[in-house]
């Protein structure tokens, strides 16, 4: 064993130098801590949990968050050694702040040590990670050439996600790597495209970015890269559609309406209108008794889907029972799966909703209201608010660098699929949807920040130039 450890030891050292021998020449293109932020959103993609992880303390050590805590600390001495500095607050970090607190407050003031510390687990893996993540990313500098690093990066991650996928609906288990994937005893989505994160609408929705990403690569390339590209598009589409899930693939055309639609002229808006409605009409007959009943899971029958979806008007039967007796404050974070019991004996209801009290809510804005009252849900919806704003004032200024504006889009997709899936599942407690959401955020962020610089230099500009106009005379009144 020591040996192992010893050679462990001697290449991880080797590896170092070599990063510190190509870390100078990287520094003069691109900027450390985006880079490192891309780097966490990997390994919490690729090797997260169920890929390593040392338990026996208050918190299990990953991969991921070890990354989370290397990127806060270069963030930290670099602020010290004054190549980082805090840029002003905004609306979108007000908002963040204060969907923290009310689910921080909530959290603490009611029993968070319920079910093996569930909800503190939540807050801390779910919440504050993300916020943190998003913090040093909003403050860090930015330069097209991290986003293009960033936006490559995710192309490379997406391209991986598919071909899983792929082999996972295939049972082509040899190619799929990390292993668990294919280990049938995590038999939840088994079957399906649900990637590392074991879950099909976080993969889904992690591909979908990923084809964004892609797609930011065609306006500018040659004839023979967007074939490439597309080919590229194509094998992602399969590897989303390879995740079964119906809520993903409305994402896909929502995001593929924001990235693909909008940027275009309204001649090809026109033709891309008529050749959807066109798939609609042919297509819908044929495939519409298909997309509400069809076999998913290795383990779910078609049955077991049907019966599934009769849960979702009992879903919002048992939070609208919950929200009349407590619609400020809620039942508290992480406090659903203890107080929905009461509410689940109702004579009067057509269904028994005693069939959900093994599930908790399949959606994120009833979750949110059940738990944190209208409080939390106004909260939520003024922080996807602010960062849908800021993309599309992003998107929608043009003094902006074509990358910058790339992003802004980006995020507005991200949300469509956030708000999406979200209307289906409760994808706060889903793998790394929370973490990639504020990282994205943060970028566009930090890019709002970069406006809001431009637009001061401009009105100083224009002031200058207005004083400079009444100290100096014109001609005429020289001659007067």
């Amino acid at each position: 064993m020591e040996i192992i450890i010893f050679i462990a030891l001697i290449t991880g050292l080797v590896w170092v130098m070599v990063a510190l021998k190509y870390s100078v020449s990287f520094t003069r293109r691109f900027q450390m801590i985006p880079a490192l932020g891309f780097l966490v959103i990997l390994t919490g993609c690729v090797f997260n949990f169920d890929f390593f992880h040392v338990s026996g303390g208050p918190v299990p050590i990953t991969l991921d968050r070890l990354a989370l805590a290397g990127l806060i600390g270069v963030f930290a001495w670099q602020c010290v050694q004054g190549k980082e500095s805090l840029q002003r607050f905004h609306a979108a970090d007000c908002g963040v702040l204060i969907l923290t607190a009310i689910i921080t407050l909530s959290t603490v003031m009611h029993d968070f040590t319920f079910l093996g510390n569930m909800p503190a687990s939540r807050l801390l893996f779910f919440n504050l990670l993300p916020v943190a993540l998003y913090m040093v990313i909003r403050h860090a500098r930015l330069s097209d050439n991290d986003l293009k690093l960033i936006s490559f990066g995710f192309v490379g991650l997406g391209l991986y996600l598919a071909v899983t996928a792929i082999a996972e609906t295939r049972g082509l288990g040899s190619i799929v790597f990390p292993r668990f994937i294919m280990n049938p005893e995590f038999e939840e989505f088994f079957g399906r495209g649900r990637g590392p994160f074991l879950n099909p609408v976080s993969n889904g929705v992690c591909m979908v970015v990923c084809l964004c990403c892609l797609w930011m690569w065609f306006p500018n390339s040659s004839l023979r890269r967007r074939v490439v590209i597309v080919g590229l598009a194509g094998l992602m589409s399969i590897g989303i559609y390879s995740t079964l899930t119906r809520s993903v693939w409305m994402g896909l055309v929502f995001a593929a309406a924001i990235v693909v639609f909008m940027p275009s002229s309204q001649t090809e808006k026109g033709a891309m209108v008529v050749l959807a409605s066109l798939l609609v009409i042919c297509l819908v007959p044929v495939l519409g008794d298909k997309l509400t009943s069809f076999k998913r899971d290795k383990n779910v029958s078609v049955a077991d889907m049907e019966n599934s979806a009769r849960l979702r008007p009992m879903f919002l039967t048992v939070a609208t029972r919950m929200v009349v007796d407590r619609p400020f404050w809620g039942v508290g974070f992480g406090q659903y799966a203890r107080e929905k019991y009461p509410y689940l004996q109702d004579p009067y209801s057509a269904e028994p909703l005693s069939m959900t009290k093994s599930y908790m809510q399949h959606n994120i804005f009833l979750a949110y209201v059940t738990e944190t009252g209208f409080m939390g849900l106004s909260a939520l919806l003024l922080m996807l608010g602010l960062f849908f704003r800021f993309a599309w004032v992003i998107w929608r200024d043009l003094r902006l660098s074509f990358w910058q504006r790339q992003f802004g889009l980006l995020l507005m997709a991200m949300i469509a699929n956030h708000g999406i899936n979200g209307m289906f599942h409760d994808v706060s407690i889903i793998p790394m949807e929370n973490m990639l959401l504020f990282f994205l955020a943060a970028l566009v962020g930090n890019i709002y920040c970069t406006r809001a610089a431009l637009e001061r230099s401009s009105e100083a500009h224009i002031d200058s130039q207005t004083q400079n106009r009444i100290k100096t005379p014109t001609s005429g009144a020289m001659v007067g």
